[in-house]
Formats: C-alpha cells, sequence, structure tokens
C-alpha cells in the first residue's frame, strides 16, 4: 500500500489569479478565498491528485463596483453558483514541468482543462526552501455563460467590450519539506 502525504491548500499556499478582456483595457483580478487538497504518494506523481475549490463571491479586481457586478447574474452568478471548483484527472511530469488534467466547473458548467507548470525552485521567508508551479489557464468563458447579458443587461453596450476568454493564471507554492522525499528529485529541475 502506497503512503500518501495530504497537503492541505489555502490562500498562503495557492493564488488563482486572472486577466480578463475589455475592450482594449486588461481587467487583473484574483479569487481571496479559496481551499484546496494536493495528495502525494510517496511512490510517484502518476498518482498524485490536486482539488480546489474557490469561493467566486471572494472576487477582487481591486474596483468594488466592477467586483459587485462581476458577482452578479451575467457573470459569476455567485447567489446559484458559489464555488468554483477543480479537481485533477492525471498529474504527469513532462520535460521537467508538471502537466495537470482534470476538471473545471464554472458557474455549474463542468470543461476538461489542462495545464502545464513549470517546476521552480525558490525560497520563501527565513530561507525556506520551496518548490513552486504556475500554470496557466486559458478559459472560454461563454462556454460557461459567463458575460452573457440577462435581463436589463441586455441594453449594457459594456458587454460588446467584454472578451470571450480569460486567462487564469494558478500559483502553488509548497516548502520542500512538505513533498514526500522519494518525489523531491522529480521536482527538482
Amino acid at each position: 500500500m502506497d503512503i500518501v502525504t495530504p497537503v492541505a491548500l489555502d490562500a498562503g499556499t495557492l493564488a488563482v489569479g486572472f486577466t480578463a478582456s475589455l475592450g482594449p483595457l486588461r481587467v487583473h483580478g484574483r479569487f481571496r478565498a479559496l481551499t484546496g487538497e494536493l495528495l502525494l504518494p510517496h511512490a510517484g506523481l502518476a498518482a498524485a491528485s490536486l482539488s480546489v475549490a474557490v469561493d467566486a463571491a471572494s472576487i477582487d479586481t481591486g474596483f468594488a463596483m466592477r467586483d459587485r457586478h462581476l458577482r452578479g447574474e451575467s457573470f459569476l452568478d455567485v447567489e446559484h453558483h458559489p464555488t468554483i471548483t477543480f479537481r485533477s484527472t492525471k498529474v504527469a511530469q513532462d520535460n521537467g514541468d508538471l502537466v495537470v488534467a482534470g476538471t473545471l466547473v464554472l458557474r455549474g458548467v463542468a470543461r476538461d482543462i489542462v495545464t502545464r507548470c513549470p517546476i521552480v525552485p525558490s525560497f520563501g521567508a527565513w530561507g525556506q526552501e520551496k518548490v513552486s508551479l504556475c500554470g496557466p489557464v486559458d478559459v472560454p468563458i461563454r462556454e460557461h455563460a459567463i458575460g452573457v447579458p440577462r435581463g436589463i443587461d441586455v441594453l449594457n453596450p459594456i458587454f460588446l467590450l467584454v472578451g470571450s476568454r480569460v486567462q487564469v493564471e494558478v500559483r502553488l507554492a509548497l516548502a520542500v519539506r512538505r513533498v514526500p522525499p522519494a518525489l523531491r528529485p522529480a521536482l527538482a529541475r
């Protein structure tokens, strides 16, 4: 039986940010509240898994009025879809990168996604050795019914400027001591 090391994830170890198009402008933001779990089997990465739950209402673009609008029915619809989730289906290493495939559920719509994460050794506070992973995800928001005007929103010309895709970036930083010893060489370049 393989020993599995569960690693609890929170806003201190995991960050989910995004860049969206609004005509010629780029809107940057992040989600402040999220939780997750990374399961690292001692035998190897093939059986590793990642699950993440993001509180959709925690969206933060630095502009409160825009954030309220993004929480509304035409965008995230947090009243009916309070959580955005991701659950991996496969974790593998390829040319020194981590490749993570899984299912993203956004506004109740499930879509398979794949991201390639370069593995970067780094040092945190007090010289603590860390492993950092950063993976980009291109999310076609119309497939999740995001940015589609509803009701009175149909009259708002801003919807003509909203792009059809959002670039999401997921960052994960783990202290090396939390990675099982057998996997440390696989996570180092």
